[in-house]
């Protein structure tokens, strides 16, 4: 009996202690953890007022929140998570409802179980680790603008048509963007097994530190397909490191050498000129001369060739005896100024009668970028041979002074180019008139208006006018006064007229020496 008493017991001990282990399974099924309970946050808002959280929701408000408008941060916040929780909220503002959000983020999914009564609003939310405090609200907007413009960095410094790369301090590359990766793989440089870091492509140059102008040293880099490239490469501390941007200079090497190309051409074409040339930059320093000019001022090129100053330049002149006298220093210093401005306006020309005897043409002419330039000529044989022909000139006026005939000679396009005393007597005519303005038309106006009508003066014109073989021929006129007059034409070389006047009672034939008149009037 006792046994089964005994057995007895033990079934129901062993009874009591399964259901008490299954009591306990079945709370730890429908109870949730501690730790879940401690990773939730609940906020109570009342007509949008904050008036009850949890312990931890409210450490995760600073104070200064709880007099703040703490709803809307926090609708806004967990707007960005949940997209569809404005919505709901904006449908149960009439009614009362219940419902759960679940949204995936970077650290697991998000729950937010929403309870609506009326003007109370209670929000159950877990698996989002950060507090929701301004500051965190505050510090992911940053993170967002942050994160933006991280893109912007990375898409400017892809998309760069020039070459950008970092350097460790032992000159390995540890950040490289798409141009230079794409350069490596182009360049003919020994290759690696991997393909990351790339080569290093540059080596040495200047590094400017923080604040410092950077000096760019010329790079060329040997391609694969045997073009050669030419870089200027900057570099830049940067931490232990640096931060170094070669950029293509292919495009300025070739217009570098269009640009010497061209000087030489230039200088090669000045060098052939017989006139002196002098340019000076907008300084007014000496910046390009010609041989001609070392001839014709007697200046050295090595005293050339350092760039003297305008001022300095047209002092040598005068020291040389090469520059016309001046009275003093002060109109010396003033006659520079000058120069110098009508230059510049394009208007300077003068001829410079040196101490040498020698006659210059000297003309200055404006250049870009206020430049200007000098043109030196000598017209020395030039001026001696204008001298002969004025002292001819003069000469051959005063023979026809002296000669009783009144003659006038008419060019091939009937204009006047010479008279004698007589023939202003005769007619009446100033000599200081210009005859080049003076034509067959209006001359035969004057005879006609100077003596009786007669149609000589008509058959005059048309003789001067005509073209072509022509024969001399003489006729007699009165004038106003009753003085006849013996009218002859002679046709000269070169198309011109040879027309004189002498009284009727005298000769009218020509002197004995007519050959050497005629020569004068042609």
């Amino acid at each position: 009996m006792a046994d089964l008493l005994f057995e007895f017991a033990a079934t129901m001990a062993l009874g009591a202690l399964l259901g008490a282990m299954a009591v306990y399974s079945l709370l730890r099924l429908t109870t949730p953890p501690k730790s879940a309970d401690k990773s939730r946050l609940e906020f109570r808002f009342e007509k949008r007022e904050l008036v009850g959280a949890c312990p931890r929701a409210r450490r995760s408000l600073s104070l200064e929140d709880l007099d703040e408008d703490v709803y809307h941060q926090l609708i806004d916040r967990l707007g960005r998570i949940f997209p569809d929780l404005r919505q709901r909220l904006d449908d149960t503002s009439l009614h009362s409802a219940s419902f759960t959000l679940s949204e995936a983020t970077q650290n697991g999914p998000a729950l937010l179980d929403v309870e609506a009564h009326g003007g109370s609003l209670r929000l159950r939310l877990s698996g989002i680790d950060a507090p929701l405090s301004r500051k965190v609200l505050v510090d992911s907007d940053q993170a967002t603008a942050v994160a933006a413009e991280l893109a912007v960095l990375r898409a400017a410094t892809e998309t760069a048509p020039f070459l950008s790369w970092r350097e460790t301090a032992d000159g390995a590359v540890d950040w490289a963007n798409k141009a230079y990766t794409t350069a490596a793989g182009e360049a003919d440089i020994p290759r690696k097994d991997s393909s990351w870091p790339p080569a290093r492509l540059f080596h040495g140059g200047a590094v400017a530190q923080s604040g410092d102008q950077a000096h760019p040293k010329r790079s060329t880099l040997m391609m694969n397909s045997g073009e050669r490239r030419t870089y200027e490469v900057l570099r830049y501390g940067s931490g232990n490191g640096t931060l170094n941007f070669a950029l293509d200079v292919g495009a300025t090497i070739k217009a570098e050498e269009s640009l010497r190309s061209f000087m030489q051409t230039l200088t090669q074409t000045f060098a052939a000129l017989p006139i002196g040339l002098a340019i000076f930059d907008r300084s007014r320093s000496l910046v390009m001369f010609n041989p001609a000019l070392m001839d014709l001022t007697n200046l050295e090129p090595e005293w050339l060739s350092a760039r003297p100053t305008l001022y300095d330049f047209v002092n040598q002149l005068r020291e040389k005896r090469m520059l016309p006298e001046r009275r003093d220093f002060a109109d010396w210093r003033k006659k520079i100024t000058e120069l110098e401005k009508s230059a510049e306006d394009g208007t300077y020309c003068e001829t410079w009668t040196l101490p040498t005897g020698q006659t210059y043409r000297v003309t200055g002419r404006p250049h870009p970028e206020g430049a200007v330039a000098f043109l030196m000529e000598d017209i020395t044989a030039e001026m001696s041979l204008t001298r002969k022909f004025r002292r001819e000139m003069s000469m051959n006026q005063a023979l026809l002074d002296h000669l009783p005939e009144a003659l006038a000679v008419f060019a091939d396009d009937g204009v006047i180019t010479m008279t004698n005393a007589a023939y202003d007597a005769l007619w009446g005519t100033d000599p200081e008139d210009a005859l080049g303005q003076l034509t067959i038309t209006d001359a035969t106006r004057l005879w006609q208006a100077s003596s009786a009508p007669n149609p000589i003066w008509g058959d005059a014109r048309d003789f001067v006018s005509q073209r072509g073989d022509r024969s001399e021929w003489t006729d007699t006129a009165t004038l106003a006064n009753g003085l006849v007059v013996t009218c002859r034409f002679q046709p000269l070389a070169g198309g011109a007229t040879l027309v004189g006047f002498m009284p009727a009672h005298q000769s009218a034939l020509l002197p004995p020496h007519s050959a050497q008149l005629t020569a004068i009037s042609s």
